[in-house]
Formats: structure tokens, sequence, C-alpha cells
């Protein structure tokens, strides 16, 4: 028995099971027994599945059967024992629990951040456009912005972002046109932070850009028959997954290849970043903007925004394939569940407009919603997208059984008796599932407001038995997501 091999296949073992379960890091001190042993179980199976596979792989190498065996139930029942005095210090370095009242004015959304509208000058605005800007963005600047006389009058006209130009204090352009297509930028985000920086509250943003539905139509035309889904695959591939590789597309704005970039900018006259109407929109979303208006018809889309509030602070914008999304859960804190991307990258900013212009379906999904990619439908009909959410479940964020985790946002549609109940009971991985015999989001709250109570009263039993109503609707009713 070779005792090194033995002792590094225990910590080989160990080292998965707490960064998956994060067993040591006791989130809810006033549960903290019924968290120590969830944390605690969830690890200890980890660690008897990765011993079965070292088992496989190093055979009797390692221990005979019954020393490592015995020697893991000691390990885990010690640890346990171990963990279990910390409570207090623990508890401490959690913190107070926030109360309802403070959490539920948090639920309002970007609504919240909203500032007074300074009124502009259009008039005058519209005499520089004419003279500055001819052309179709000019023909839709002047069919849209609203006809209102104010002090911001300043009309500024970008192509990138110039660092020599510092903005204005607040910002004082009442229209800022950016004559650059949106897809040819090469620091997006930054450019419309910057565009962001020198437009009045209330002012407005005009800008470009070629929607990848425009794309993908034309690739259709160009590619008929059975040449369209290897264009498509190609494209695919090059314009909108290897950007969204974790650290791979940080290559892409490294200045040692700044090389690169202008090379193939001289090559191809443009970068054709892919670029759906909804990462356009939720982009301007994310820097305070709600787009007024957009023009119709094919090729590139002009856009009008009107800026309404400052830069969403503190929010990190999904851009990979798995997402981390802001939630409240339990108390509620916020927390980040993921899920695999069944939509394009910033569209969660866009989760109050959709809700407000669109509203809901029967089973609580908002209508038309454009923000959904061409696969989304597919993987959420068929609950794909969930998987990730098993990590957030080893973790102890979410529980195996219970009503969806829910954004701040939309979780400030529902009556406050219903938040104060909610943030009682751990959001969970399986819900309560809905199909189109719901009428409505009424019934909707009906049905999660009942699970909630019973779960409240007996919450085994609870879940025990909405884990079965979810595997007989899955199995023998056969109910999708819609």
């Amino acid at each position: 028995m070779d005792s090194r091999a033995t002792a590094l296949a225990f910590v080989l073992i160990w080292l998965p099971a707490v960064w998956l379960t994060d067993k040591y890091v006791h989130k809810y001190p006033q549960r903290y027994y019924t968290y120590l042993f969830a944390s605690h179980l969830k690890a200890a199976v980890i660690m008897v599945l990765c011993l079965l596979v070292a088992v496989v792989v190093g055979g009797s190498q390692l221990a005979p059967p019954d020393v490592l065996w015995s020697g893991l139930g000691a390990f885990i029942l010690l640890d346990f024992i171990v963990s279990a005095p910390r409570r207090r210090a623990s508890a401490a370095e959690h913190g107070p629990t926030p109360d309802a009242p403070s959490q539920a004015a948090g639920v309002t959304g970007q609504a919240a951040s909203r500032q007074e509208d300074q009124r502009i000058d259009a008039p005058t605005i519209l005499r520089l456009v004419e003279a500055e800007l001819p052309g179709p963005l000019a023909m839709f600047v002047r069919g849209n912005l609203p006809d209102s006389r104010g002090n911001a009058s300043e009309l500024v006209i970008v192509d990138d972002i110039d660092r020599t130009d510092p903005p204005a204090p607040g910002g004082g352009a009442g229209l800022l046109i950016g004559r650059t297509r949106l897809n040819d930028v090469h620091r997006l985000n930054q450019f419309i932070g910057h565009c962001a920086e020198r437009v009045a509250m209330g002012g407005y943003l005009a800008v470009r850009y070629t929607p990848l539905e425009q794309v993908l139509d034309d690739l259709r035309r160009r590619r008929l028959g059975p040449l369209y889904w290897p264009a498509y695959l190609l494209h695919f591939a090059w314009y909108r997954a290897i950007p969204k590789i974790p650290w791979l597309d940080r290559l892409y704005f490294l200045p040692s290849l700044a090389w690169l970039d202008r090379l193939m900018l001289r090559a191809m006259k443009r970068r054709n970043r892919a670029l759906p109407k909804a990462e356009a929109w939720g982009r301007l979303a994310f820097w305070g903007f709600e787009v007024v208006a957009e023009s119709a018809g094919d090729g590139d889309k002009y856009v009008l925004a009107k800026r309404v509030s400052p830069p969403l602070a503190n929010r990190r914008p999904s851009f990979y394939t798995v997402v981390a999304l802001e939630k409240v859960g339990l108390d509620g804190d916020i927390i980040r569940t993921h899920k695999l991307r069944s939509m394009y990258p910033f569209s969660e900013f866009l989760q109050r407009r959709i809700h407000e212009t669109h509203g809901l379906t029967a089973t609580g999904k908002f209508k038309n919603d454009f923000r959904l990619t061409e696969y989304g439908k597919l993987i959420r009909r068929h609950w794909i997208d969930e998987l990730p959410g098993l990590y957030d479940w080893l973790r102890g964020e979410i529980k195996l059984v219970g009503m969806r985790a829910t954004s701040p946002q939309f979780l400030s549609n529902y009556p406050r008796d219903f938040y104060d109940l909610y943030i009682r009971v751990k959001p969970g991985l399986i819900p309560p599932i809905f199909d189109e015999s719901t009428n409505g989001f009424d019934d909707i709250v009906a049905i999660e407001r009942e699970y909630l109570t019973r779960y409240c009263a007996a919450p085994i039993r609870t879940d025990i038995v909405y884990l079965w109503y979810t595997f007989r609707d899955i199995v023998f009713r056969r109910v999708r997501s819609q």
C-alpha cells in the first residue's frame, strides 16, 4: 500500500467537494444546522462518487477497499463534528439579516434610478442636424426627435471614443449622433458609455446598426438550399460562439494584438460584430438609455434613445454561454443563479420594458419576447437551460424543490404580502409547473402562494409532494416549458 497515493487520493476527492458545495461558508447562520447538514451531505456524496472513480482508475495501488471506505467515513464524520461548533463566529461574520421592508424597497428595478428630464431645444438641434449631417440618419432624427424647447441645445457628432474630448459636467448635449455603425465599433460598451457621459439627462442618442436578424436573412438569400447551414454554422462560430468563450474574448482587446485588428479592418473595411436587436437595445439600457424609435424596413436600423437614468451600478452584464443572473433569495438577499444562455447578451436589462409593452403569457413567460435566440425556445422547452442550476443547488443558494428564484424587477409585480412570504423560503431548482391551463399572472401567483404556504407548514412533505407532481407532469402528462 502506497500511503502517499492514498493521501493524495483523499485530497483530490476533498477539493472538488469543497469547491462545489461551498460547505465551509455558512451563508444562513439563522438556519445554521440545517445548512450544515445539507452542505456536508452533498459534499459526502461527491466524495463517494470521486472515490469510486479513483478506485476504478487506481485499483489496489491506493489501499485495500475496507481501509479506503472506513477512512472516508471517519473523515466525513470528523469533518462534520469539527464544523458544528463554529455557529457563533459564522453568524457574526455574516452580519445582521436584512428585514423585509428594507429589501422590498429594493425590488423596483431600473425605474428607481430614473431622474427628472432636462428638456432639449429641438428646433436648434434640428437646424444643426440639417447643416452637419445630411442623409438617412438625419431624416430619421428629424422625423422622431420630440418637439420641445429647453436648455439642452448642443449637437455632438462622434465616430468613436475620443479621449481628448472631456465630457461636459453632468453631460450637456441635447443630441449626440454616432456616425460609425455599432457593429464596427471596437470597444462597443465603452463607446456607449462614452456617449452617455456627454448626453444630458433627458437628451437623446442616435446610432445605427445592422441587426443579426437581417444578417441571417441576407445569408439565407445568398446561400440557398444545402449551402445555408454550413454558412450559418461558420458565421455562428466566428461571430457569436468564439467571442463568448471566457478569457479568449479578452485577447481581442490586448494592446499587443491591436495590430491584428487594424490589419483585419484594413482588409475587410468593417468588423461585422454580430449585434442582435436585443443586445443593441440592452447595451443602451445598461448605460441609462431607453429606445424611443427605431427605423423600419430591411438593412441598417437607425435608433433614437433617450437618456432616462444614470448607468446601472454594480451590475455584471450576461455575456458568456453560462450566465449568472441576479435574483432574490432567502431573507431577501441578492444571489446569482446560473443558466445556459437562451437570450442574447444584455437582454436582462430589457425585462422591465418587455413586461410593460408585451405582457405575459398564461404560463408566466413574456409575450413576443425578441430577446430569445434561435435555439432559446428549444432548450427552454426541455429545461436544458436550467442545468447549471445544479451548481447553485450544490452550493446551497437554492434547494432542490421550490419556487424558482425571481429577479428583483419581476418580483416587484407581486403583492407585498407575497414578497414577505417569498423571502421566508429558499428558492428551488424544480418549481411548480405551469401549463396552458393557467389563466394568467394572478393564477400563477395563486399556485406559487399555495406552495409557499404549504411549505411553511410542512417543509419536507410539501417538497416530496411537489417533486412527485413535477415528475408526473413531465413523464405522464408530457408538459413542456413554453
